[in-house]
């Protein structure tokens, strides 16, 4: 028997972090189908597109990995679930606690040197399970979408990653890694936000995202402009004084 329990991530964690990453978005329309063409001839590689993204991104204070653990009888962990969550706003950037201040200030001096580190790590080993013309379609398309969050929809508590082993969909892990973001938007007083991937509006509108305003394919010259999917989901709030 196992059971399945939430915490943060460790950074020694995140080669098998980016494998259930790798699993999990394996046969997606964008991850899989146009970033990721030739990944049945080389599946390491996927891996190592999201250990590269995720090393950069895990020293940003703003954001969280959540992993779900799920331990057997013998006490041995093994990691079935990941949600990256981020707190987007003014507000997201405050820390009250000494501990938060430390994080932000070793975080802020490591990022830069973790994106050229990737960088070029990226260069010495190309990633040969991507097109080349759609590996960055994703941080190209930002600026066409990223006011979507702002007046009142900029704090928020945002979804950027929910990937769960193929294996263990279905079986709540997902939910449970939803509900940690929602309970922390509420807490916050603040919108929870993501980007579903194709086929997954279902499963979120069940999660309590009662909302769709906006799509990451939006906007003329997007370079995602005719994938399926992304819409973009929304928590209900009430109003702020």
């Amino acid at each position: 028997m196992s059971h399945t329990v939430l915490r943060n991530a460790c950074y020694s964690e995140l080669s098998e972090v980016a494998h259930v990453m790798a699993r999990a978005f394996w046969d997606d329309n964008l991850f899989g189908d146009i970033i990721h063409p030739k990944r049945n001839q080389y599946p390491d590689d996927v891996d190592l597109y999201w250990l590269r993204r995720a090393r950069v991104s895990f020293w940003d204070s703003r954001w969280r990995f959540i992993v779900a653990v799920e331990k057997d009888n013998t006490g041995h962990e093994r990691i079935v679930g990941i949600a990256q969550w981020a707190r987007l706003g003014e507000d997201g950037g405050k820390r009250e606690s000494s501990y938060w201040y430390l994080q932000t200030y070793i975080g802020d001096l490591l990022k830069p040197f973790f994106s050229f580190a990737m960088m070029i790590h990226a260069w010495l080993w190309p990633n040969r399970a991507s097109d080349p013309m759609t590996e960055d379609i994703i941080e190209r398309s930002y600026p066409y979408f990223h006011t979507i969050w702002s007046d009142k929809r900029a704090e928020s508590w945002f979804l950027d990653v929910l990937a769960v082993m193929p294996e263990s969909q279905g079986t709540g892990v997902g939910r449970k890694l939803v509900q940690w973001g929602l309970e922390r938007a509420e807490a916050d007083g603040v919108y929870a936000s993501v980007i579903s991937a194709f086929g997954k509006d279902g499963f979120y509108c069940k999660c309590g995202f009662s909302e769709q305003y906006g799509n990451a394919t939006e906007g003329e010259g997007n370079p995602l402009a005719g994938v399926k999917g992304a819409n973009i989901y929304w928590t209900a709030i009430r109003d702020r004084v």
